[in-house]
Order: structure tokens, then C-alpha cells, then sequence
């Protein structure tokens, strides 16, 4: 038995978005030790709830062979957890996805700069040339956008980096088979020609309402920061921006009309603290520093003063890519693009090869790659030295959530967990804690805990 299929297998026993996955790997070895293991030991894992045992208790693999057989036949992509090319941003969510369906040419993010673009569907003419915008001048710089393929926002953004002719990834609420809505099938199509749409719901899935939140979090998830064009404050895309922060990532808004409802959100983060961008420079030179080989904040510029010569005012209306985008010339692979087909096939290896200590070091080790990386932003960005403090800092300037971390350490030892127990996230306390250890500002001690340095 393959770990391909184990995993589907899992991916359909726990379920989009849950919070079950990182326990089970906390708590065993290895994928075959979980499919082996009795409904007794599930339930010994805090967190595992009687229905989740039993549904992992069940070992007939009857839906996963259907599901494997049906994305072969259909040239279909299964990225699992354990692949190699699997997002490594997605892993240090709390929920990860486990199993990925994809169709069109693979992206590989882990060696790409992404922007999630998000706002409301009901777009005013302003939001959409913004959209539109930044999304087709940020794809010429050199990012992969990011989008959920509804309407509004979402088409304008794939629209605008389609025009691009980059690869551009769109996150589905429903099963890879299914078309929502189905005005965007054309669409789809030309996504699917440079880039991919993605799923973690096993075909079939209808697009039910409470999929899209558990969706929003890879949109955030896959991406280093998400930006905000328009959104009411009852916007689904700002369950997105909230998402992106507890994850860790970047966050950025477009300034609205002030008394605009469609603005309201998008403004109100701004005041909360999310960075106030006016054109696609503004949120690639955050990135260009620390990913020269990908991004060009020139060319981000070339493409917005090339819209502006031609008039952004009917693009907003009427994307380019519905008009030219099959007739242009394609990139060989897209960005690091390639058929998926490959992606589909069950490799064959053997149920266990995964092991969960060589994934929890890796991840680990990414994660601290990446905090090197803000910090060295940081570096990029400070004029000055702003001396010592109090904190026994090297000067740097650290967000409100690292010192909020801070503040909670004290002057005693905690663990992370104790430090999630006060409120944190998992994933704000492993960020703060690992930024405020490269900039001195905590020290590790034995038994796993940290102390504010001297």
C-alpha cells in the first residue's frame, strides 16, 4: 500500500481544516503507524474526539482507491503531505491540508514569492481596477498571485496576472471536478494553462458555504502576504486577513474612499495596523532583498506605468485576458511550471516511509530560515541602530505581537505551550519566539524553554 493512498485515506477520515493532523503526528513515527494503530489509541491523543476515532479506526480504503483511480484517469494531481514539493509554508499551519488535488501545470511555491489578493465580490469600479492592477503589476515583478476564483476580486486578480502572462494559483471550496461559479469555466482554463487550481476537497465536493473560511487559510497559508483591494466589514476576505496575521504572514490594504462601504474594511485594517500600499512597489520591495533571483520591483513599475499609458478604466471592466490571453505567446513552463500529470500518479512507495521527526526538524529548520529573513528585512529597512532598551535588545524594531510575547515571558521561563495558554497562537508564539531569538532578545534554556535575555 502506497503512502498516497494512506494519505487520502486520512485526508477523508479527519476531514477539510482539522486540527487533528499535527496531533497524530506528535504522536506517532510514521504514516503506516497511524493507519495501523486501534480506535484505543486515537482516543489517548488529546484532542481526538470519539467520531474521529472511529473514523480512523476504519481502515477501507474502498473511497481512497476511487478517489486515486479518478484523478489518474483524469490527469488529476494528489500532492501529499509527504511529497518533497509540497508547500513548506503550509506546513507550520495548525490545520495543514494533507492532501492537495490540483489540475493545470505545477507551481512550486517554495522557490516563489506569493501574494494572496482578496477582497469582495461585489466590486465597485474602483476596486476593480485596483485589483486588476497591482495583481497584473506584482505577476510582472515576478509573484505568483493568489486568489479564490469567485467573482469580484478574486477574477480580477487572476485576470490581471493572466494579462501578465504569469502563472497565477486559484484555492477552491469545493472538489477539483466541480466549476464554482460556473461563469468562471473559461477562466479556469486559462489558469490552468501557466498555473494551478487547488483543492483540498476530494472530488465531488459542492461548494458548500462553510467550505470557503476552511478554504481562505491556504489562500493566506500558501502565500508570504495577502493583500486587501476592497472589503465591507462583513467581508468573508477579511476572515482571510485575520488568517494571514495569526499565521504569521504579511498583510496590506488598499486605502478606500473614506464613507465608502466596500472600504470600510479594508480601511479599518489599515488602522489596526496592516500596511497601506498605493501600487505594487510598495509591497515588492518587501520581497526583493531577500528573493533577488525571482523579483524585480522595476519591472513591477514598467508594468504599472504601461496600464496607466493605456488607461486602466476599461481594463477594470473588461479583463484583457478574455480577449488576448490564448492568443499570447506562453512561457515554455510557466513560472517553474510543469504538467501535473506526474503529480497524479501513485508512486508506489510503501505505506511509512514518511517519517514525522525528519518533517518536524525540516520544518523547524524552515521556519527559522524565514525568521532570519524578517530579521534581515528588518536590517534592510532600519536607518539606524536604535540602542539598547530594556528588553536587552539589538535595537531592531519587533511587532506587537513579539512584544507582546515578550512581555508574557516576564521575568520567569516559560514554555511555548504555556505562552499559547495566555491567548497566542501556536504559530504567533513559535514566529515571536524564534524572530526574538535571532535579534537576542530571548535565550532558549534547558527543558525546552525560553528566557528574556540580559
Amino acid at each position: 500500500m502506497s503512502d498516497r493512498l494512506i494519505w487520502i485515506w486520512l485526508s477523508l477520515a479527519c476531514g477539510a481544516g482539522s486540527r487533528v493532523y499535527n496531533r497524530l503526528f506528535a504522536s506517532f513515527s510514521t504514516l503506516r503507524e497511524i493507519y495501523d494503530a486501534p480506535r484505543e489509541r486515537f482516543l489517548l491523543i488529546d484532542g481526538v474526539d470519539d467520531k474521529t476515532a472511529s473514523a480512523l479506526a476504519d481502515k477501507d480504503m474502498t473511497r481512497a482507491r476511487e478517489i486515486l483511480s479518478l484523478c489518474m484517469r483524469n490527469n488529476w494531481g494528489v500532492l501529499t503531505y509527504g511529497d518533497a514539493s509540497y508547500p513548506k509554508r503550509l506546513k507550520s499551519l495548525i490545520d495543514p491540508p494533507v492532501v492537495l488535488y490540483c489540475k493545470g501545470r505545477f507551481v512550486d511555491v517554495n522557490d516563489n514569492v506569493c501574494i494572496a489578493v482578496v477582497g469582495t465580490r461585489r466590486m465597485t469600479e474602483y476596486g476593480e481596477r485596483q485589483a486588476y492592477r497591482f495583481s497584473y503589476a506584482m505577476a510582472s515583478g515576478g509573484a505568483v498571485i493568489v486568489s479564490g476564483m469567485a467573482l469580484g476580486c478574486d477574477a480580477m486578480a487572476a485576470n490581471g496576472a493572466l494579462d501578465a502572462n504569469m502563472p497565477t494559483i486559484a484555492v477552491l471550496g469545493c472538489g477539483i471536478d466541480v466549476v464554482y461559479p460556473k461563469e468562471h469555466r473559461t477562466l479556469e482554463e486559462h489558469i490552468c494553462k501557466t498555473g494551478m487550481v487547488i483543492t483540498e476537497y476530494p472530488p465531488g465536493s459542492k461548494p458548500e458555504a462553510s467550505h470557503f473560511p476552511v478554504r481562505n487559510r491556504i489562500i493566506s497559508g500558501l502565500s508570504q502576504g495577502t493583500l486587501v483591494v476592497e472589503a465591507p466589514e462583513m467581508s468573508g476576505s477579511l476572515i482571510t486577513a485575520r488568517t494571514a496575521l495569526l499565521q504569521g504572514r504579511d498583510l496590506f490594504a488598499v486605502p478606500g474612499e473614506v464613507g465608502n462601504e466596500n472600504s470600510s474594511g479594508g480601511n479599518a485594517l489599515i488602522k489596526e495596523g496592516a500596511s497601506a500600499v498605493t501600487s505594487a512597489y510598495d509591497i515588492l520591495c518587501e520581497y526583493e532583498y531577500l528573493y533577488p533571483h525571482r523579483i524585480s520591483c522595476e519591472a513591477a513599475k514598467h508594468a504599472e506605468h504601461s496600464l496607466a499609458r493605456l488607461g486602466t478604466a476599461s481594463i477594470g471592466k473588461d479583463s484583457a485576458a478574455r480577449r488576448h490571453i490564448a492568443s499570447r505567446p506562453q512561457k515554455k513552463d510557466g513560472a517553474d511550471g510543469k504538467p501535473i500529470k506526474i503529480a497524479a500518479a501513485d508512486d508506489g512507495g510503501r505505506g511509512g516511509s514518511f517519517s514525522f521527526e525528519r518533517d518536524r526538524q525540516m520544518i523547524a529548520e524552515e521556519a527559522r530560515t524565514q525568521a532570519e529573513k524578517k530579521v534581515e528585512r528588518r536590517e534592510r529597512k532600519a536607518e539606524k541602530p536604535a540602542g539598547g532598551d530594556d528588553n536587552g535588545g539589538v535595537g531592531l524594531p519587533i511587532t506587537k505581537t513579539e512584544q507582546a510575547v515578550l512581555d508574557a515571558i516576564g521575568g520567569r521561563a516559560v514554555t511555548p505551550d504555556e505562552l499559547c495558554e495566555l491567548g497566542f497562537t501556536a504559530p504567533e508564539v513559535m514566529s515571536a519566539l524564534t524572530i526574538l531569538e535571532i535579534l537576542g532578545r530571548v535565550t532558549a534554556v534547558p527543558g525546552g524553554r525560553y528566557v528574556r535575555s540580559e
